[in-house]
């Protein structure tokens, strides 16, 4: 009967007292192991780390991630019946928008100009030179900024669409309401068969039908934008209103205070007149 080692399961003869392969002492009246040894030189097969398949495996769930957030939100869309501005339309607001944002620009410099200009009038100008260097330096400053804000003034107006497109839309829906009225008129005087008048009519309806529903979503979409504006106002008015607190507080001094307060202003003048560019244009 066959021979094996016990402490490295090599096959023995029955004559070895000693394993030629761990030369371990050959232990007698053992029998053959119940389970197979295991060879001590063994063929290992190292499988290829799974990088490229792990970063493709990832690729792709991210891709799903992203075509499901997309379908998600497009649901969402459609359930609430709200629909994303046009770029084009976005564009258009935000150019208004700067366009009202200078004529507030320019008011602030012009009252600005006024008050150096004021200066002139100080007897120091004529003889101190320092004052008259500085009251200079102002009006020179101040004059290049207006120069600058009409320029942009002057590019922005040229990519202004007039009317905006709200406006145009509304106008196009009253052509449609007048094209029906005078083709109702002109079947009535007999000038159009009636095959030719429904088949206009329903032309006309849908169209005017159409633009009803495009003319909705965008008023739509800019009046979630004001909201967002006056939400955007609010905390602004709560930062300005917590001012007043801690100068009354005496955790802030005067300058402080008037500084921040002159921000919060001009912050919630700048709001104001996003929101009513906005207001302006969904009439």
């Amino acid at each position: 009967m066959s021979k094996y080692c016990v402490f490295c399961g090599n096959p023995l003869k029955e004559t070895d007292k000693y394993c030629i392969i761990c030369g371990k002492p050959v232990l007698t009246n053992l029998s053959k192991p119940q389970t197979k040894p295991e060879p001590k030189f063994r063929k290992v097969e190292v499988e290829p780390e799974p990088i490229e398949k792990d970063y493709e495996e990832e690729e792709v769930e991210d891709l799903k991630r992203t075509k499901k957030n997309k379908k998600d939100k497009k649901k969402k869309e459609f359930e609430s019946g709200e629909k994303p501005l046009p770029f084009e339309v976005k564009e258009q607001m935000i150019l208004y928008i700067e366009f009202n944002d200078i004529q507030l620009n320019k008011k602030i410099l012009a009252e600005k100009l006024k008050d150096v200009q004021n200066s002139l009038k100080d007897p120091r100008y004529d003889v101190e030179m320092d004052y008259k260097k500085t009251i200079t330096v102002k009006l020179d400053a101040i004059k290049t900024l207006i120069a600058e804000l009409k320029q942009k003034e002057s590019e922005i107006e040229v990519k202004m669409e007039k009317p905006f497109i709200v406006q145009r839309i509304q106008d196009d829906i009253e052509k449609k309401i007048f094209q029906l009225k005078n083709l109702t008129k002109e079947y009535k005087l007999k000038k159009v068969d009636e095959e030719s008048f429904e088949k206009l009519k329903g032309k006309y309806k849908q169209e005017k039908e159409d633009l009803e529903v495009e003319r909705t979503n965008l008023i739509e979409g800019m009046k979630l934008w004001i909201k967002e504006l006056k939400l955007e106002k609010a905390e602004l008015q709560a930062d300005l209103n917590l001012n007043k607190g801690r100068f009354s507080a005496k955790e802030i001094s005067e300058t402080d205070y008037n500084e921040k307060a002159k921000d919060y202003d001009l912050k919630l003048k700048k709001i104001d007149i996003k929101i009513k560019t906005l207001e302006d244009l969904i009439k």
